[in-house]
């Protein structure tokens, strides 16, 4: 077992260093403040603070908590969102064209995608066994929960999703 990162910023670089993030996502992820309460372990959760404050929050060093909370910076960021909630943050959060390539995800037959196949129709239409109701509108945890599932190995999603998340991730060859 390695040792724990000294610092959330040695623990960003690493994390960039071993997924596949693309050079211009690394450049403007950079700027985005990183505060981790516990780098002694591999607490999961976190929270990205918007646009706004361009600041994210772990509980502990997870590599999939801070893909997930930068899929959300990244998205945001970028304009990725083309829609706002009427009662939600003040800047878009929703991307139904993206929303529909999930639901179209959550009918995939091939077994390459099984992982992105399950967590689409877990977004899509809930799990009536946990009690999880859906996304429903919630498309910036679509995107974020996506990054994260596939901990940015794009091959893993269906090319119809890959294509979100150019310019976050790498394209498979």
């Amino acid at each position: 077992m390695t040792a724990p990162p000294r610092t959330a910023e040695a623990f960003r670089d690493d994390v960039f260093a071993r997924y596949g993030l693309t050079p211009e996502a690394r450049a403007l992820l950079r700027g985005t403040r990183l505060r981790i309460a516990d780098l002694s372990a591999p607490h999961g959760g976190g929270l990205w603070f918007g646009p706004r404050e361009n600041r994210i929050e772990l509980h502990g060093a997870q590599d999939e908590a801070l893909l997930h909370e930068y899929a959300h910076a990244w998205a945001d960021l970028t304009g990725f969102y083309d829609e706002r909630e009427p009662h939600g943050p003040p800047w878009p959060t929703r991307n139904r064209a993206f929303r529909a390539d999930v639901t179209r995800a959550a009918h995939e037959s091939d077994h390459r995608y099984a992982r992105a196949a399950y967590l689409a129709s877990e977004y899509t239409y809930g799990n009536p066994i946990t009690g999880f109701r859906g996304m429903g509108e919630n498309d910036a945890e679509r995107f974020a929960g996506l990054a994260s599932g596939c901990m940015g190995d794009l091959r893993l999603l269906p090319p119809y999703l890959r294509r979100w998340y150019r310019g976050l991730f790498r394209l498979p060859d």
